[in-house]
């Protein structure tokens, strides 16, 4: 039975252009400028332009300001901008490029980030864009204020190197407290955190959060349904605030700007213009941010927003992402002596035999893109919907009946990890021929969730899935429930 608390018709959750202005609140909710339609915005120094879609809903949407007052940003956090063919200029990486975004509580057109490899030195200055995300005009989260959002991208660093930063500027200047990041390295070896369904407790991503920065995860692969109602902007807030200080000292900070995070929506996101605007993922054009892809070590990364291939199964968004998804694997594949392993990153999961499993957006999603993965022999899918760890025998064709393979190389994993907050789910029970391991959490088990890491490293993909324990402890102090090691 799939989870009663998302029956809204996408019109309803998203934030579309219907929705003509926003004016203050009594609750004291942000009041846009003046909306000055669509804004281009070029990155100095990038060789790609982000546009954000009419269909977003954004207002007043602008460039930096100089003359603007500066307001403190609150929740800054590390993504990715870039461009989604693979092989041409400004294609996204991870080892040469950062997004920055972050909110005010006042409504500004500041929006500058300036770094340098000393955090006493920040001389390197590049401007971004601002806009409004006005809550929808029906449906949850309508009585909700509009929220303030910058973003500033910055190119042309090097690979493996530890910056510092802050964003803000404006006249008065207010800046961010310091952060760092470090840029994904080229190569050697490379760690991926793996996670997804936060949607039930802030506090449980939080701990799935410290097991990130324990680790040294180089970036974060999230599997979607971040919040529970993806239109309603006060969630995203309390999420985003448990990823972004550090628990025990709110002077430090813990992974959101520390660590690049990509994430894929959920059904619980519902397209909502409210999840577009609260991170950054390659992507341009009208159905910009659902879907892109970059290379990591020895990988190539897909990111897909399965929502309408699942729920609607046509029309024009679903045929974009089809035919982008042939031209991405296709170059994919001409480039496995670089980077041997695709790795696939959506919500629902093709394969699970838990909850969702027999469902028909499920088995219309196993129905879309089995082939695709069969056919361009695709070596992992990373999946979540379902609140429990699964992992699938390495399998090919058909859809309706998947082939179970001896080797991890000869066919595609399916992995489902999803339990960074969301309640738990029963692994299934039934019989399935291409199951190969499944674990739960909760119900009487001594973990709170489930979370991974891939390590990628000369021609070897390991993944290894923890138990994740409410005590401390870090990484260590998990359990590992499954391990999982391809060879190319």
């Amino acid at each position: 039975m799939r989870a009663p608390l998302l029956i809204l018709p996408l019109a309803a959750l998203v934030s579309a252009g219907a929705l003509a202005s926003c004016s203050s609140k009594s609750d004291g909710g942000t009041t846009p400028l003046a909306d000055a339609g669509p804004v281009t915005y070029a990155p100095q120094g990038c060789a790609y332009t982000i546009a954000p879609p009419e269909a977003r809903g954004y207002l007043a949407l602008a460039l930096d300001d100089a003359k603007a007052a500066g307001d403190a940003p609150i929740r800054v956090r590390l993504g990715m901008g870039g461009a989604t063919a693979k092989g041409k200029p400004g294609y996204a990486d991870p080892t040469t490029t950062a997004a920055f975004t972050w909110e005010t509580a006042a409504t500004t057109n500041a929006a500058k980030v300036r770094l340098g490899s000393d955090p006493n030195t920040l001389t390197d200055v590049h401007v971004g864009y601002s806009w409004t995300t006005p809550p929808p005009s029906v449906g949850i989260g309508n009585n909700e204020p509009a929220v303030q959002m910058h973003e500033a991208h910055v190119c042309g660093l090097a690979p493996g190197k530890t910056y510092y930063y802050q964003v803000g500027g404006g006249t008065p200047e207010v800046w961010s407290a310091t952060q760092s990041f470090t840029t994904v390295p080229s190569s050697g070896k490379i760690t991926l955190g793996i996670s997804g369904d936060s949607r039930d407790s802030a506090d449980v991503l939080q701990l799935v959060q410290l097991r990130m920065r324990d680790a040294g995860a180089a970036l974060q692969l999230f599997s979607g349904d971040f919040v529970i109602f993806g239109a309603q902007e006060s969630q995203y807030a309390q999420w985003i605030d448990k990823m972004w200080k550090d628990p025990s000292d709110a002077s430090k900070f813990l992974t959101l700007g520390q660590q690049m995070i990509l994430p894929v929506p959920g059904n619980h996101e519902n397209d909502s213009s409210q999840f577009f605007g609260n991170w950054a993922v390659p992507g341009d054009g009208a159905y910009a941010e659902t879907f892109g892809s970059f290379d990591v070590g020895n990988a190539h990364v897909v990111l897909l927003d399965d929502e309408l291939i699942a729920a609607v199964g046509t029309g024009d968004q679903v045929a974009a992402q089809l035919a982008w998804l042939e031209a991405d694997l296709t170059a994919a594949e001409a480039d496995r002596a670089t980077h041997p392993f695709i790795i696939i990153v959506h919500h629902r999961g093709e394969l699970s035999t838990s909850t969702h499993g027999k469902e028909s957006d499920v088995i219309a999603a196993r129905t879309a893109l089995l082939p695709i993965w069969d056919k361009h022999h695709v070596d992992l899918v990373l999946n979540g919907h379902d609140h429990n760890y699964e992992r699938s025998h390495p399998v090919t064709g058909p859809a309706s009946s998947p082939t179970v393979q001896t080797a991890a190389n000869m066919g595609t994993t399916f992995v489902v990890c999803a339990g960074a907050g969301a309640g738990a789910y029963g692994p299934g029970k039934d019989p399935a021929p291409y199951r190969a391991f499944n674990a739960g959490f909760g119900n009487g088990t001594p973990y709170v969730g489930v979370y991974a890491l891939v390590t990628l490293e000369a021609n070897t993909l390991t993944l290894k899935a923890y138990g994740l324990k409410q005590a401390g402890g870090g990484v260590a102090g998990d359990d590992i429930l499954d391990t999982f090691t391809s060879t190319r």
